[in-house]
This record gives C-alpha cells, structure tokens and sequence, in this order.
C-alpha cells in the first residue's frame, strides 16, 4: 500500500514537472527553435567550415552580451527561462558570432510564408538584449571598464588595416578612406560587421561620428551583398524592377536578402537608438514599434536604392530618382514589406528625430558617460590623422552626408569631396565620386 501510494506521488510528481514545462512562457518560440535543429542539423564537416569567416556553428551555443545571456544549451529550463539576466558584464567576440548564426538559423526555420513572424520575434529579443543592456545603471567605475572592454574587440576588427592573413576586410568595410579596398565582393561576415558595430559602437565612437560610419558600413555591406547576388543572377539587372518599395522587396525576397536587409533595418535603428538616447538623456523606447518609429533612418531605402541602381547603371546612376525613395510612405511600405511591420513615419515624428544632429549638441559625445569623452575623442582623432582626407567631421540625416562646414557632399564610399564637375547636369543628388564609380565598373 505504502509502495502504491509512492508510485502515484511518483507519477503526480512526473505528470506536475511535464505540466508546467507545457504552461512554461515562451515568448520568442525558443523551444519550437531547439526541436526544429534536434531533428534537422547535422554537424558540418571540416571541409564545409575551411576558407570561410561565416564558420558554421552548432545552433546550440549559448549567447552572452553585456548583462544579458541566452541559454540554448541546457535542457532542464525552457522557454523564457532561458533569458537571463546577469550581474557583471560581459563581451566576447565568440558570441556576437553565435548571435549572428542564431538570427539566420532562427528566421530561416520552417515555411517561408512566416517568415515575417519569425523576424519580428527575434529583432524583439534583439531590442530586449539593448534594453537590458541601456537601462541598466552602471557606476562610473564599472561604465569605464565596460567602454574598455568594448573598444578591446571593436579596435583590432574595424581600426586595424591587416591582420594574420594580410589586408584586415572588416578595416576595408569600415573605414570611410578605404575605397582601394572595396573594388570587388569582400568575403566577410556582413551580420557580425553589424553586430560588432551595433552593439560596440555606441561606446567607442562619438556621436556624429558613429552615425556617419553607420551609414557608410550600411552602404558598404548592401553594395558587398547586392554585387554578389547580381553576379550569381540571384537579382535582377533591370533596374526598373526595383521602381516601387514593393518591388524592390519582393527582388530582395527573392534573392533570400531580406533577412540581411531585416537586420540592417533593425540594427540600425537600435544603434541610432542607443548612442542618441545615452548622449541626449532621451528616454529608452519601451517595445520594437516605438523605437522604429522614433529611430528608424528613412535614409536606408535610399541607401540600399542608390547601391543597386550605382552596380547596374553607373554614371548614371543618379541622373533619376524615383519618388518613393523621397517619401515616408516609400520607406513605410518598404518597412512592411520587409518586416511585417506597419510603421507609421509621420513626418513630424522623423523630422522631430533627425534634428537631433543638428541641435547643436557637440559631435564630440560617445558612450555612456562623460568622464570618458576624451578617450573617444583621442581615438576618433588619430583615426583621421592615420587616414588624411576626411577632414570634416560628419553627420548623416534623412539619407544625406553633409560636411559640418558648409554643407558640402561627400562620396559615400571614399568620403572625398564631391567637385561640381562629378555631378551629372540632370542629377538630383550625386552621392559617389569618378573613380569609385570607375572602380565599380570594373567588377
């Protein structure tokens, strides 16, 4: 009797943990995640992983950056009990690589038709990484540790020009003088570029700086990914199939980028998020919608315009514009398109965003403190004296490089001044110099 009675507490006991592990919250489906790759993925063969910088890794590496960790290993938690949150922060390169992998192997799970479903749950967890990691009050102390500790891994990947295997291609992304680099498809991984830049960036570069540099790399990476899918006829070369924000989104659908393009979008808009927030005291934005709302740069469909039509039409790339580039709604529906999202960009909302540059608050704040502007500025300083010719301090509104003297363009891949003479008679605006686009026309 006594053993009978056991039994059944036993089998209560098995039946009660199974119960409450089905009722466990799961906000970003990450237990769907794990049995899809328990079933699916095999590991890569060591042929498979050589002569390549986007290694294929187990999807079941866990995540740790700054406070936040994700934990994709164990098997006696699920669902939200995964996130955690930690009491010291933590950087290490490792893992902006497996977050990178996750974002892919986790968008790219099951039928295609909810795909936009997946992209919004991960750039949610995304965002939920960055408010963790923002709002979260920090001594001066520990505040300077943390900007060392990210300009540690963001120096030796973006300032240094070689490396163990010769010219350093993330140098060649970044720097805005590095256009001899950039002459045919860069082999880099184009989500860690972003992820290195986004999370690290906010602490190691000045303001104005940072926000110049997010556009240049953004450039830089949709031009590395837009030439790669043309040369293997995964795009279209008719460029009057990209003529609505639509279209244009059903071209990257089609050549699998807009999982690439997703990222970008929302990396973007959190990087633009964070460096503003920290350096104007603004508010943290509390869910993805109000941050794309208030962050999102509508500067990004005419970037990623301008590199298609510039790898198909060359100098004549700018001779014509279409309208949609030069509306909200262009980038509202191109936005949807993309993410699944319905982001109301009213124009009073935007302009209110991207007067932050031009307020008058100096271009010489970075990080999450004060005390540690010096550094920054030092940094940023011998950045420009190593790579004369980008004499003016710049800053990027509404899809623009202005120069802060004057108002004079610049070329998005090399930064030269832009003459008079370089800009087509019918142009609207001309945006890269004679010999980036000679450069161009080579590949």
């Amino acid at each position: 009797m006594i053993l009978e009675r056991a039994f059944k507490v036993f089998l209560f006991s098995v039946f009660f943990c199974f119960f409450q592990q089905g009722l466990a919250k799961d906000t970003y489906d990450l237990e769907e995640f794990r049995q899809y790759f328990k079933k699916s993925w095999n590991p890569p063969s060591k042929e498979q992983q050589e002569g390549t910088d986007n290694s294929i890794v187990s999807p079941f590496e866990n995540i740790r950056i700054g406070f936040f960790r994700l934990n994709l290993t164990a098997d006696d938690v699920s669902g939200d009990d995964r996130l955690e949150i930690h009491n010291d922060f933590w950087l290490d390169e490792q893992d902006f690589r497996n977050l990178s992998n996750f974002y892919f192997n986790y968008v790219n799970i099951g039928d295609s038709q909810h795909r936009h479903g997946r992209i919004q749950k991960i750039l949610r967890l995304i965002f939920r990484i960055f408010t963790i990691n923002t709002t979260t009050e920090n001594s001066p102390e520990d505040q300077e540790l943390i900007q060392a500790m990210a300009k540690s891994l963001f120096e030796p990947l973006f300032y240094t020009r070689t490396n163990d295997d010769g010219i350093n291609p993330y140098y060649g992304i970044f720097n805005p003088n590095a256009a001899d680099l950039l002459s045919h498809h860069i082999n880099i991984n184009n989500s860690l570029a972003l992820m290195f830049f986004t999370f690290l960036g906010p602490y190691v570069l000045p303001m104005n700086t940072f926000l110049h540099h997010s556009h240049v790399l953004v450039w830089r990476i949709t031009r590395n990914s837009y030439h790669q899918a043309l040369s293997n006829s995964l795009l279209s070369g008719n460029i009057s199939e990209y003529h609505s924000p639509q279209s244009f989104a059903n071209q990257l659908k089609a050549a699998n980028l807009d999982t690439e393009t997703a990222l970008i979008i929302g990396l973007s808009s959190m990087a633009r998020a964070s460096t503003m927030c920290t350096n104007l005291h603004r508010s943290w934005p509390e869910t993805l919608e109000s941050l794309l709302q208030k962050f999102l740069s509508t500067g990004i469909l005419d970037n990623c315009y301008n590199t298609m039509s510039l790898l198909r039409l060359g100098p004549f790339a700018f001779a014509s514009s279409p309208e949609f580039l030069h509306s909200y709604q262009g980038m509202r529906e191109f936005a949807y398109n993309i993410l699944g999202l319905d982001i109301d960009l009213t124009p009073s909302r935007v302009l209110a965003k991207e007067s932050y540059a031009h307020s008058g608050v100096p271009g010489n704040l970075s990080g999450h403190s004060p005390q540690d502007n010096s550094s920054c500025r030092n940094s940023d300083s011998a950045w420009r004296s190593e790579n004369k010719g980008s004499n003016n301090e710049t800053t990027l509104e509404a899809g623009a490089i202005v120069g802060a003297t004057g108002g004079s363009q610049e070329c998005l891949i090399c930064s030269k001044s832009l003459e008079d003479k370089t800009i087509p008679e019918n142009a609207i605006r001309s945006v890269v110099c004679k010999d980036c686009i000679k450069n161009i026309l080579k590949d």
